[in-house]
Protein backbone atom coordinates (compact mmCIF):
# COMPACT_ATOMS: atom_id res chain seq x y z
CA UNK A 1 0.00 0.00 0.00
CA UNK A 2 1.23 3.66 -1.01
CA UNK A 3 -0.43 6.32 0.11
CA UNK A 4 0.58 9.98 -2.11
CA UNK A 5 2.75 12.47 0.20
CA UNK A 6 3.28 9.94 2.89
CA UNK A 7 6.54 7.94 2.89
CA UNK A 8 5.31 4.75 4.20
CA UNK A 9 8.66 2.61 3.90
CA UNK A 10 9.61 0.76 7.08
CA UNK A 11 13.47 1.35 5.98
CA UNK A 12 13.05 5.08 5.42
CA UNK A 13 10.46 5.54 8.83
CA UNK A 14 12.81 3.24 11.06
CA UNK A 15 15.87 5.72 10.06
CA UNK A 16 13.65 9.01 10.80
CA UNK A 17 13.37 7.55 14.16
CA UNK A 18 16.72 6.00 14.83
CA UNK A 19 18.08 9.73 14.18
CA UNK A 20 15.95 11.23 16.58
CA UNK A 21 14.15 13.54 13.38
CA UNK A 22 10.59 11.95 15.12
CA UNK A 23 9.52 11.31 18.69
CA UNK A 24 8.96 7.67 17.82
CA UNK A 25 6.79 5.54 15.84
CA UNK A 26 3.96 6.51 17.47
CA UNK A 27 4.70 10.04 16.45
CA UNK A 28 1.67 12.31 14.95
CA UNK A 29 4.07 12.88 12.29
CA UNK A 30 4.65 8.66 11.16
CA UNK A 31 1.89 7.49 8.98
CA UNK A 32 1.81 4.16 11.39
CA UNK A 33 -1.43 3.41 13.20
CA UNK A 34 -0.37 4.63 16.23
CA UNK A 35 0.61 7.46 14.76
CA UNK A 36 -2.69 7.97 13.20
CA UNK A 37 -4.62 7.79 16.22
CA UNK A 38 -1.88 10.47 18.31
CA UNK A 39 -3.07 12.39 14.85
CA UNK A 40 -6.60 12.45 15.69
CA UNK A 41 -7.99 9.57 13.82
CA UNK A 42 -10.89 7.41 14.99
CA UNK A 43 -10.48 3.75 14.64
CA UNK A 44 -13.80 3.74 13.04
CA UNK A 45 -12.20 6.33 10.43
CA UNK A 46 -8.99 3.99 9.92
CA UNK A 47 -11.08 0.69 9.46
CA UNK A 48 -13.37 2.84 6.59
CA UNK A 49 -10.25 3.95 5.25
CA UNK A 50 -9.38 0.18 4.61
CA UNK A 51 -12.48 -1.26 3.37
CA UNK A 52 -12.78 1.74 1.11
CA UNK A 53 -9.13 0.44 -0.38
CA UNK A 54 -9.83 -3.34 -0.38
CA UNK A 55 -7.30 -6.15 -0.62
CA UNK A 56 -4.79 -6.44 -3.39
CA UNK A 57 -2.06 -8.79 -4.25
CA UNK A 58 -0.78 -5.75 -6.78
CA UNK A 59 1.19 -2.42 -5.67
CA UNK A 60 -1.02 0.37 -5.20
CA UNK A 61 -1.18 4.08 -4.91
CA UNK A 62 -4.13 5.72 -2.56
CA UNK A 63 -4.80 9.36 -2.75
CA UNK A 64 -4.21 10.99 0.81
CA UNK A 65 -7.58 12.57 -0.06
CA UNK A 66 -8.94 9.31 0.21
CA UNK A 67 -8.02 9.21 4.27
CA UNK A 68 -9.28 12.70 4.59
CA UNK A 69 -12.63 12.12 3.57
CA UNK A 70 -12.55 8.66 5.58
CA UNK A 71 -11.85 11.13 8.57
CA UNK A 72 -14.23 14.21 7.57
CA UNK A 73 -16.87 11.67 7.33
CA UNK A 74 -16.37 10.06 10.49
CA UNK A 75 -16.25 13.08 12.56
CA UNK A 76 -19.03 15.08 11.16
CA UNK A 77 -21.35 12.70 12.89
CA UNK A 78 -19.52 12.92 16.40
CA UNK A 79 -17.84 16.12 15.90
CA UNK A 80 -19.79 19.34 17.67
CA UNK A 81 -19.51 22.61 15.45
CA UNK A 82 -20.39 25.56 17.52
CA UNK A 83 -21.36 28.56 15.59
CA UNK A 84 -20.23 32.13 16.70
CA UNK A 85 -20.91 35.82 15.08
CA UNK A 86 -17.74 37.59 16.24
CA UNK A 87 -18.91 40.76 15.27
CA UNK A 88 -22.68 41.08 15.39
CA UNK A 89 -24.65 43.78 14.10
CA UNK A 90 -28.09 45.34 16.06
CA UNK A 91 -30.78 45.24 13.37
CA UNK A 92 -34.03 46.96 14.28
CA UNK A 93 -37.08 46.47 12.39
CA UNK A 94 -39.63 49.36 12.00
CA UNK A 95 -42.36 48.03 10.22
CA UNK A 96 -42.91 45.02 12.51
CA UNK A 97 -45.75 45.30 14.52
CA UNK A 98 -44.72 45.24 18.00
CA UNK A 99 -45.64 42.19 20.46
CA UNK A 100 -45.46 40.17 17.68
CA UNK A 101 -43.67 36.70 18.06
CA UNK A 102 -42.54 34.18 15.43
CA UNK A 103 -41.15 30.81 16.05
Amino acid sequence: LNVTKMVMSKRKLRALVEAGLVAGWDDPRMPTISGLRRRGYTPEAIRDFCDRIGVAKADSVVDIALLEFCIREDLKLKATRPMVVIDPVKVVITNYPEGQTEL
